[in-house]
């Protein structure tokens, strides 16, 4: 789970909702204040995530002179969800991000952090015209394979799918505060965390969740593409492993990129270096 560091949104960052023709998403976004925009940026959220996940980052990319946008997907946070268990396949979730380019004109450069990569991988294969660049930060190529994390997850979705969504977070944040490396996030922070969590639809979270256990490896479709892509992740990334993010990059035929002093979520870790990481991407041809 990412954790921001202060609620506050900087300069020139605000919410606003993105209408596409598959419905309406919550979104942070920012514009450069001066000149010609030199394309846009979708920042697509990862498990237990949202678009606040991105802030600091949004308002530096903003900064390089991209129009950015951070969203909710659907049912995450402040985006409604169906109730319907089907709406939330990888191949609804990639139709969204789709979806969601277009409206912004296309040809944007695409950012999924997490679980989020495993969405942004299904979009560009869903439909390539309309993506500029692909970056997988700090995502996979797959479900997770260590039993100790599946078994979690089964837990997790079990429990969203039986239990209020209120009290699951309750026993996951009793859970996460007994690991020696937890860290207690202010007050405000913390509430904000629950508030978040508790917002999403809980059976759309419940299927995020198992497509965290179910999805199959598609690096080898990426590649075959066209869409540029790249791979990035924290030096201390303990999402999926860092030999499991450096073979993808292989299979992409790109070197991964590491972020210093960052760990699963580099857009608040280190949000400068990321977005130089990014627009130095965004740049090449």
């Amino acid at each position: 789970m990412s954790t921001p560091r202060t609620l506050m949104l900087p300069d020139g960052v605000h919410a606003a909702t993105l209408e596409t023709d598959r419905g309406s998403f919550a979104t942070l976004q920012a514009r450069p204040d001066v000149g010609t925009p030199l394309g846009t940026v979708l920042l697509i959220p990862g498990w237990t995530g949202s678009k606040e996940d991105f802030t600091p980052l949004v308002h530096h990319l903003a900064r390089y002179g991209w129009i950015t946008v951070a969203v909710d997907q659907r049912g995450q946070y402040e985006t409604p969800g169906p109730a319907d268990p089907s709406a939330y396949t990888l191949a609804e979730f990639g139709a969204d991000v789709v979806a969601m380019s277009k409206a912004l004109g296309g040809y944007s450069q695409l950012v999924g952090h997490s679980f989020g990569g495993l969405v942004a991988r299904e979009a560009v294969l869903t439909d390539p015209t309309v993506f500029s660049s692909i970056t997988l930060l700090c995502s996979g190529p797959a479900a997770f394979s260590d039993e100790v994390t599946r078994q979690g997850l089964q837990m997790l979705a079990f429990g969203l799918e039986n239990l209020p969504i209120e009290q699951v977070y309750d026993l996951k944040l009793d859970h996460d505060s007994k690991q020696p490396t937890y860290v207690a996030p202010a007050e405000d922070v913390a509430a904000f965390l629950r508030k978040r969590f508790t917002g999403n639809a809980p059976i759309g979270l419940a299927e995020i969740t198992k497509r965290l256990l179910d999805t199959d490896d598609r690096t080898d479709m990426l590649a075959k593409s066209g869409v540029r892509a790249q791979v990035v992740y924290g030096e201390t990334d303990d999402g999926w492993p860092l030999p499991v993010q450096e073979a993808m990059a292989e299979v992409l035929g790109v070197q991964a990129q590491v972020i210093p002093s960052a760990g699963h979520s580099p857009a608040i870790d280190q949000p400068a270096a990321t977005a130089r990481i990014l627009v130095d991407f965004f740049h090449k041809r």
